[in-house]
């Protein structure tokens, strides 16, 4: 499902879905497209974190409600909120305020951190050699429209070091990246793929990926999903079982890998904080 054509609704905010802690879903979004939806959906805010909300269904209707306040924080009455269908849990959120302008949000530092990015880039292959390499990465900041947040999003490509691996008998290299685990992606459901990666490696790819940790033969299916506002991709249906599966905490740091291009496959070497 590309994102140029992902499903999507709006809400213009009332003062009732302020204060009594839950928001109704339209109608015919939920007939079209609510099938198979899991309970609790991850909302990604603007600033790239990320909220579980509880649903539950009522008369026919499906209504956000524990968690909702969260959100609704950041939330006046008037405001337009986008809620756009990513696939699987996930949700993306827009808020415009009044004067129809996309609103700054706060930053949460414990989740979205703002790292440099350094890259360093070799010759890119169909097939690379297996092998293992540390490179870098932090996370890229959507929001913040004023002169002050811009000086912090300077850096906005953000998810950090994109390498290649050292050469090996063949001669090939292997590009890889490394992802400090913050709460989004060591306790939630995406880990982004630093921008300079994405670009160079993953050419706006969107389908199924394969990862593996280094020295075991088990192999996990992860979706990718393309960006094109943030202009990077993410991994997503499945990285929450792997990284249920290793107990992955905020702090470990995950050396992926590219193994193959064409399906992507990666390596995952995890070394705990």
């Amino acid at each position: 499902m590309s994102l140029y054509n992902t499903p999507k609704f709006f809400k213009i905010i009332q003062n009732h879905e302020l204060q009594n802690g839950e928001i109704r879903i339209p109608k015919k979004f939920v007939e079209k497209y609510w099938k198979g939806v899991p309970n609790p959906i991850v909302i990604i805010l603007p600033n790239g974190a990320q909220q579980e909300i509880f649903w539950a269904k009522r008369d026919g209707d499906i209504w956000f409600k524990k968690n909702w306040d969260k959100i609704s924080k950041f939330l006046k009455f008037g405001y337009l909120v986008i809620f756009k269908y990513i696939g699987g849990a996930s949700f993306k959120l827009k808020i415009f305020g009044i004067n129809c302008l996309e609103i700054d949000c706060p930053i949460d530092e414990e989740v979205v951190s703002d790292e440099s990015v350094e890259a360093e880039f070799g010759t890119s292959s169909d097939e690379f050699v297996d092998q293992t390499d540390i490179a870098g990465t932090s996370h890229r900041r959507i929001c913040g429209r004023n002169r002050g947040s811009m000086k912090k999003r300077v850096k906005n490509c953000s998810t950090g070091k994109t390498t290649n691996g050292i050469g090996t008998s063949r001669g090939v290299a292997n590009p890889s990246f490394e992802h400090t685990l913050t709460t989004t992606s060591a306790h939630g459901y995406i880990l982004r793929i630093p921008c300079e990666f994405s670009r160079r490696f993953m050419e706006a790819y969107e389908g199924i990926a394969w990862i593996r940790r280094v020295g075991e033969d088990r192999t996990w299916e992860v979706d990718v999903k393309y960006d094109p506002e943030g202009d990077y991709s993410i991994l997503n249906r499945g990285w929450k079982q792997f990284s249920d599966q290793y107990n992955l905490q905020i702090g470990d740091t995950c050396e992926f890998q590219m193994t193959r291009s064409k399906p992507p496959s990666f390596t995952v070497a995890i070394i705990r904080a």
